[in-house]
């Protein structure tokens, strides 16, 4: 921290010659896009940019990288993938509010000569939505032309099979019914455990899990604390793990495509 207790890990904290700097020396720009989006009773309705925050401050002390303030709000909850939108503080946005910020946000980090760009997805529901305002934003700006890169990826993707395996003794759900269950919970308890309450973990599952969506969404395929999965399983030593993959998977993405 600085002496003004600024954390110039934060886009926000930094001045524009800071900003500047930065630009100049090539640092990586991370995005989270998360969600308001509810967690069953034990974690909070911002655990998806929460989650997705934290990992990005963790990169920015391993990398030369600037951690923007992350998006908030994300698409739509779906009922089979974060509970939908029935529960009270579930706040979302719509496909072309999403896909148009950012791909405003983009390409106004292009324009200030950002070549480094990482769009950290914390909320499943986002991907396509992130991919469309990434696509939008590269027919506007030739990304070749100046030698930049923008890489889609969250920190989900990289907990290893073998890890899966281990969690679950062979018998991982998948991650959509996974949702506010042992894999969020102990990955949280490891790298912000303030945010978890061990005494209210869920211990149901939902009635039933159809392999297809319902509009409007019936009550028997979402449990009535919101998570899709007991998250009795969680752990201390299961989240280190979890971030241990997550990190190494971040380690081997950034070498391979930016050279660090």
């Amino acid at each position: 921290m600085s002496p003004l207790n600024l954390d110039k890990r934060l886009m926000a904290h930094l001045t524009w010659q800071e900003f500047d700097q930065r630009v100049k020396e090539n640092y990586i720009f991370i995005l989270t896009v998360g969600a308001i989006e509810q967690h069953g009773l034990h974690l909070p309705i911002g655990f998806d940019y929460l989650m997705g925050h934290e990992v990005a401050l963790e990169l920015a002390n391993r990398y030369p990288a600037v951690v923007m303030p992350p998006l908030q709000y994300g698409y739509r909850s779906q009922a089979t993938v974060g509970g939908g939108d029935q529960f009270p503080g579930t706040t979302c946005i719509g496909a072309q509010a999403l896909i148009a910020t950012v791909r405003d946000i983009l390409e106004e980090l292009l324009r200030h000569g950002v070549r480094r760009i990482v769009v950290n997805n914390s909320h499943l529901e986002n991907h396509n939505f992130l991919v469309e305002g990434i696509e939008l934003a590269r027919r506007d700006i030739n990304l070749e032309e100046r030698g930049c890169k923008i890489l889609l990826t969250g920190w989900g993707n990289f907990v290893q099979d073998d890890t899966l395996d281990a969690l679950f003794n062979g018998k991982f759900p998948g991650w959509d019914p996974e949702h506010a269950a042992v894999i969020e919970t102990s990955a949280m308890l490891a790298i912000h455990p303030e945010y978890v309450d061990m005494s209210k973990l869920p211990d149901e599952s939902c009635p039933r899990y159809p392999k297809y969506s319902i509009f409007p969404t019936p009550p028997d395929v979402v449990t009535k604390n919101g998570a899709l999965a007991p998250a009795k399983g969680t752990t201390l030593e299961k989240g280190k793990r979890i971030l241990q993959d997550v990190f190494n998977g971040y380690a081997e993405a950034f070498k391979t495509e930016f050279g660090l």
